[in-house]
């Protein structure tokens, strides 16, 4: 029972979720962000290091201290979702077997 792969035409049937598929690109683009962050904190706390050293060595740590909190929350955040969305597909194959059918496919009724 191997899955089919992501097509355009999902987009516009609900015959199968897409939300799984744009929820990995979402993650990525959010730890991106997340990475950009750190980057502009560590360059701020360098900057202030010129002229208050403790105040830098302060940002710098409260700009690790923060990209890593803001890394294990995102994780969690894009994990809950797609327990949600699990949970929805095995629903939908707990209905099929009730049924006594097998679908790959997930259909909302």
């Amino acid at each position: 029972m191997a899955k089919q792969s992501f097509s355009p035409g999902d987009l516009f049937q609900f015959e199968r979720m897409v939300a799984p598929t744009v929820l990995k690109i979402v993650y990525w683009i959010g730890l991106a962000g997340i990475v950009i962050y750190m980057l502009v904190a560590f360059a701020g706390a360098l900057s202030i290091m010129d002229y208050a050293p403790g105040q830098g060595i302060g940002m710098l740590l409260v700009a690790i201290l923060g990209a890593a909190f803001a890394f294990l929350f995102w994780r969690i955040m894009v994990e809950v979702y797609m327990v949600l969305f699990g949970i929805f597909e095995r629903l939908g194959e707990v209905r099929d077997h009730l049924r006594g059918t097998s679908s790959d496919d997930t259909t909302i009724e």
